[in-house]
Formats: structure tokens, sequence, C-alpha cells
């Protein structure tokens, strides 16, 4: 980070918890903590001996010296202090504040304690609340002050405040300083996660995409052709000329279903063109070569409606939608949610009369609903239902909504379309 952008951090409150502490850095910190707690133990029963003997490493001290050594019990009490500093600095991320006053209080009492202090304090102003902060230092700077009060301390002099001063200071904004560090650490590893479940759900969802194009592209044509396959397999009774259309209709759908398959393979592998110096000629075009197949749009919605009726299915068109005026970016996915409800009829009720209105402008939105009578009302509509899947995403995507099921009788499909999209991509 800049130099100017970590100071301005430094005093603002930290934005995600501190991570847990790192087998190395647990040992080295407790380490260290343990070492003066032991340091300053040594220390205290050096001077319980001096005490006794007036004697300190062989080395002997006046009357005078032994009196300046601290008494007993305050020896005793120092070590228990520092006991108690140990044994509670792992709740220092859960009060921060109440460790780090707590531990400076004691420091007035205990040297042992030192390294906790110092541990706790900074942990507390790595936080960066500035209110917390400022108790911290008060509280700090004022057991510091305190320490002078007692007999067998050095003099207080103004050079010890100012350097008690700037020390406490320093160990402020380094801790600040390692609270900015690790909150722009756990941001880029916020970042980095978040990238890689974008990642993860753009694959989803471009495999959901596929999965939908291809349904929406072969089961009306499949349909056609299992429907027209099934009469020729069960009516042997039919005369040679009625053979041959239906299977020239079989030929024809079966032909148009490699086209379309090939037009949806052709915009799933799209790639730009590019020119010998490198700028773009043109977009839509196949690594494999050819120019993919313009997509339906409500332009293409009579031929689809005549060539269901030649197939025999039954239909009571209703359309009050003027098509030119409706964006083209929902006029694919109006003709494919048209196609998939009378591909879903023809399926599951082949003898109904498909009743199809398509309604609406730019102030209420659109509207398509089909509806048909269920060959057997008591039965459950068979199939995966992943066609309804499909358009119910398409719509949903679209800012919409679909509902589809049994309606007195009748199996019912609506979907709604607001007519102004912010969609774009995936459309």
């Amino acid at each position: 980070m800049p130099l100017r952008a970590t100071w301005a951090a430094m005093f603002e409150a930290e934005k995600y918890p501190p991570p847990p502490l790192t087998g190395l850095g647990f040992a080295w910190r407790y380490s260290v903590a343990i070492g003066v707690f032991f340091t300053m133990a040594a220390l205290w029963v050096l001077a319980f001996q001096a005490r006794q003997t007036g004697v300190i490493l062989d080395i002997p001290i006046t009357p005078e010296e032994v009196g300046s050594l601290p008494p007993v019990w305050w020896a005793v009490l120092d070590p228990i202090l520092g006991a108690v500093g140990l044994a509670t600095i792992h709740l220092r991320r859960r009060f921060p504040l109440a460790l780090a006053v707590g531990t400076a209080v004691f420091s007035f009492a205990s040297a042992s304690i030192a390294a906790v202090t110092l541990w706790a304090y900074i942990s507390n102003a790595s936080r960066r609340n500035l209110r917390n902060t400022a108790i911290a230092f008060a509280v700090t700077m004022g057991a510091g002050l305190a320490s002078f009060l007692l007999p067998w301390s050095a003099p207080f002099t103004w050079s010890s405040l100012v350097s008690a001063g700037l020390f406490t200071v320093a160990w402020t904004l380094l801790g600040m300083y390692i609270g900015v560090r690790r909150d722009a650490a756990a941001g880029f590893l916020r970042r980095v996660e978040q990238a890689e479940a974008d990642r993860q759900f753009a694959v989803l969802a471009e495999r959901n995409r596929i999965a939908r194009e291809m349904h929406d592209v072969l089961a009306h044509r499949i349909s056609l052709v299992s429907m027209h396959a099934g009469v020729l397999a069960y009516r042997s009774d039919l005369p040679p000329e009625k053979t041959q259309e239906i299977a020239s209709i079989i030929q024809e759908n079966a032909h148009a279903s490699l086209t379309e398959l090939r037009s949806v393979l052709s915009t799933l592998r799209e790639v730009p063109t590019l020119d010998a110096s490198g700028g773009v000629v043109a977009a839509g075009v196949a690594a494999s070569g050819p120019v993919a197949a313009p997509q339906p749009t409500l332009a293409d919605l009579p031929a689809l409606l005549e060539e269901v009726r030649a197939s025999g299915q039954r239909l009571d068109v209703q359309d009050t939608l003027d098509a030119p005026s409706v964006p083209l970016v929902l006029q694919r996915h109006l003709y494919r949610i048209v196609q998939e409800c009378l591909t879903n009829a023809r399926k599951h009720a082949p003898r109904s009369t498909v009743r199809l209105e398509l309604s609406g402008n730019r102030r209420v939105g659109i509207t398509v609903r089909a509806d048909n009578e269920l060959t057997n009302p008591t039965a459950s509509i068979p199939g995966s239902r992943l066609g309804l899947v499909g358009i119910t995403e398409r719509a949903q995507m679209l800012g919409g909504r679909l509902d589809a099921g049994v309606r007195g009788g009748r199996f019912v499909v609506e979907a709604w379309l607001p007519w102004d999209t912010d969609f774009r991509r995936n459309a």
C-alpha cells in the first residue's frame, strides 16, 4: 500500500477479524513472554538471597543497598501477577481492551509481566479502535508513572517521562500498522476466494446455458420426429403416399435438428476473426469457419405455429403483442418459451387443444400464457421437467417470473417478462 494510504488506514477501524496465530507466531510470542517471566523470577530470587545474606553473586553489598531492595512480599507478588498474565493472554482477541488495561495495571507491581503487557497493548492497538487505543495508552502511561512512586524504583526525571511516552507511541503505531497489514492480507485473500467462487459460478452458469440451449433447440424437433415415427410404428394401414409424407416430415425435422444443433455449437464456440494487423474483422465466426445461424425472434413465431399445426397439433392463438417493438434481447427468449410450451403439450397431451396468449406493452410488461387439457387429469405430468426448468431460468434471468402447474383440470404455464431490462450478459 502507498505510504499515505497506509497512514490513513491506520486510523480506520479494522475491516476483518484477526486470523489465528500460526504455529511459529504462537511459539515465538510465548517463548519471549515465558523467557521474560523466568528471567525476572530469577532476579527476584537473587534479591531475596541478597536480603538474607548481604551478598549478590558472591559480591558483598552494603546495608543501605540491602534496604533499597524490594520487600519479600513484593518478590512473591511479582511472579504471581506474571503467571496470571501468561494464563489470560490467549483472551486478547476476545477482550482486547480489558487485557491491555489489566496487564498495564499489573505491570505497576510486576516486572515479569512486561512481555505480556506489551503483547496485549500491541494487540489492542492493531484493532484500530481509537477510543480503546486512547484508554489503553492513558492507563499504560499512568502505570509507568506510578512505578516511580515505589521506594526501590529509580528516581523520576523528565527525560524518563519523555522516553516512556515515545516508546508507548511507537508501540501504538506499530500495533496500528500491523492491523493495517493484516487487513490488507485478509482483503487480498477474500478477493482471491471471491474470484474463485465467481469462476466456479461462471462455469456452472455456462454449463446451464449450454444445457438450456441444447434442450430448447432439440426438444421441439425430436418430439415431432418421435410423434410421426410413432404413427409409422403403429399404423400399418396407411396408404403409400401418406407413409411417404410422414417419412418426409421425419427427414425434414431430423435435418432441421442437425442444422440447429450446429448453430448452437457454433454459437458456443464463437471466436473473433482477426485480420493480418491483428484487428477484429468480425465476431460471430466459429472456430471451425461457418457463420452461426441467426437466433430466432418473434418474426419466426408464425412459421413455428404453422409447423406445429401442420404436425396435427391444435392451437388457439391470441396474439395482441406488437412484435416489432419488443426489445430484441427479449424476442429470442419469448420464442423459446412459446416453443417449449408447445413441445410440452405435444409430448404430454397430444390430443388436446393448446390455448396460447401473448400480450403486453411497455408499461405492464409481456405476458405469455399457454394451457391445455390433461389427457389424464389424475395422473402426474411425466417427463424430466428440464424444459420447464430452462424456461423458468430464462424468465428469472431477465428479471421476470414463470409459474407452471395444474389449474382446474388444465396444465397452465404463465410467464411474465419486463419490457425494459438491463439484462445483457448471457442473453
